[in-house]
C-alpha cells in the first residue's frame, strides 16, 4: 500500500491495491465467521438430543471454508454401531455442504454451472473472488448438492453430464 502511495496511480498499482484490500477485508470478516459459527456449533451440540443408538464420540475438528476464507469448528460427532452410520449434527443445523457454508457452496454451484468446465469455474472464484477451492471439490460440492437438493434448484435443473462416470468422461455442466 505504501508503494501505491508513493508512486503515480497505474493500472497494475490499482489492481495490486484492490486485492491487498480485499485480502485484509477478508481476513477481518473470516475471523468473524469463524467466531459467530462456532458459537453457534456449541449451542447446537449442547441441546442436541441423540436418537435411540447413536454415542457421542467426541468433538471432531473439522477445516471449513466460507466466502472470507478458511476456518475451523470443533463439533459433537455421533455413531451409531447397528447402522454403521455417522451424524454431525451442527453440520446439518447449519448447513454444511462438505465443509463448506451454504453460501460458499451455492457460489461454487453457480460458477460450475456458467463456467465450460470445474477447472474453469476455479480459476474464475480464485481470480474474481479470492477463493481457493480445487477442480476437484467444486465436482464433488455440485454431486453433493444436486443429490441434497434433489434437483430443486434452478444449479441442478441445468442438468449434468454423467459420462464422467464412465472411462474418459468430462463431468461438465450441460448447455
Amino acid at each position: 500500500m505504501a508503494r501505491f502511495s508513493a508512486q503515480g496511480p497505474t493500472g497494475a498499482l490499482v489492481q495490486q491495491l484492490e486485492r491487498l484490500v480485499r485480502v485484509a477485508i477478508f481476513e477481518s470478516a473470516n475471523e468473524l465467521i469463524g467466531f459467530m459459527l462456532q458459537e453457534a456449533v456449541d449451542r447446537i451440540d449442547a441441546s442436541y438430543q441423540p436418537k435411540p443408538g447413536q454415542h457421542h464420540k467426541g468433538r471432531v475438528r473439522l477445516e471449513a471454508q466460507g466466502m472470507f476464507g478458511r476456518f475451523v469448528l470443533w463439533r459433537a460427532y455421533y455413531y451409531d454401531p447397528a447402522k454403521k452410520q455417522g451424524h454431525y449434527p451442527a453440520d446439518a443445523a447449519l448447513g454444511l455442504e462438505l465443509g463448506y457454508t451454504p453460501a460458499l457452496a451455492r457460489l461454487i454451484c453457480l460458477e460450475a454451472v456458467d463456467q465450460q468446465s470445474f477447472d474453469k469455474a476455479e480459476e474464475h472464484l480464485r481470480e474474481t473472488g479470492g477463493i481457493e477451492v480445487s477442480a476437484q471439490q467444486i465436482q464433488r460440492v455440485v454431486r453433493s448438492t444436486a443429490r441434497s437438493l434433489r434437483c430443486a434448484d434452478p444449479v441442478c435443473e441445468r442438468g449434468w453430464d454423467r459420462s464422467a462416470d464412465a472411462p474418459g468422461g468430462t463431468d461438465r455442466p450441460q448447455r
